[in-house]
């Protein structure tokens, strides 16, 4: 069909139909008079790009969308991303508030600074790392982004973990195991990220009370990491990789001392982690393997 009947049918302009084409996001086929000729999928195509700019995506976030299979891991990903955005701008809102009411200005601008830099973290992290992992590792550490930067030592923490983060290397996953990590992703959602993070700490807190609430569970669990078949999954493989990858690009030796140096409370957080990994590896010693690959 021609470009007049696609603005009836999706209520786009003229104009926007030519730009989402010069962008890249739809490919009408031409015809030899110079027309262009959009079929059903093209016109499909529109109305979900002119439903996500409604919703507030960008170019580059509607072509992530369209360009993966699955889209519910991506779009959630971008949800999170607009939350952050959201969060910052109603805090910022409070502060506006603060300033109305007559305040202190030193306060209120300390405070528009440390919003920015605990934002800027929590974007960097989700944007360093791939798909739902990048996700989990801004929802894991935002936890502990609670804390003042009040000292030197703190600032020159953030300024590294920052650089960490702008020069990380891109993880890239290998074909062959793309397709499993994003089937897995398909399952994650933001409630099941944050009861994951609420989980982890909850273990940390309290490893006794949780290796003995979960005993049965931890034991078939553990029988199934250390079989052949395990070493033979698409799991032990992405988990290797991002084990070596992690571990060649600084972030054992340059993002976690420099987070601890950062936030007092996952300093707090690791210590107690420690400890948890240790007295785990009491009740079992056949997971002691699992730290020294």
């Amino acid at each position: 069909m021609l470009i007049k009947e696609v603005c009836k049918i999706t209520g786009l302009t003229k104009k926007a139909i030519e730009y989402y084409e010069e962008k890249g996001l739809i490919a009408p086929k031409i015809e030899d008079n110079g027309y262009r000729n959009f079929s059903e999928e093209d016109v499909k195509r529109l109305k979900e790009i002119s439903l996500l700019r409604k919703l507030g995506l960008n170019i580059a976030e509607i072509r992530s969308v369209l360009d993966k299979e699955n889209r519910k891991c991506v779009l959630s990903k971008i949800k999170y991303q607009k939350d952050l955005e959201m969060e910052k701008t109603w805090r910022k809102q409070q502060l506006l508030n603060q300033l109305i009411e007559g305040k202190n200005l030193d306060e209120i601008f300390h405070q528009i600074e440390y919003i920015d830099k605990q934002q800027t973290i929590k974007e960097k992290l989700l944007s360093a790392f791939p798909g739902y992992y990048g996700w989990f590792l801004a929802h894991h550490f935002g936890s502990f982004m609670n804390d003042s930067i009040l000292t030197e030592e703190q600032q020159i923490a953030y300024n590294k973990v920052v650089e960490f983060l702008d020069s990380v290397e891109n993880f890239r996953i290998p074909p062959e195991l793309e397709e499993f990590f994003e089937g897995a992703a398909s399952y994650i959602d933001t409630e099941i990220m944050e009861n994951i993070t609420s989980n982890i700490i909850q273990a940390v807190e309290d490893i006794n009370g949780y290796i003995e609430q979960n005993r049965d569970a931890l034991d078939k669990y553990i029988a199934y990491k250390n079989s052949e078949e395990f070493t033979q999954s698409p799991v032990y493989k992405l988990q290797n990789l991002l084990l070596e990858f992690q571990r060649t690009n600084g972030y054992y030796d340059v993002f976690i001392p420099n987070m601890r140096k950062l936030s007092p409370s996952y300093d707090e957080y690791y210590k107690k982690l420690e400890r948890a990994n240790e007295k785990f590896v009491e009740q079992y010693p056949e997971v002691s393997k699992w730290y020294n690959k």
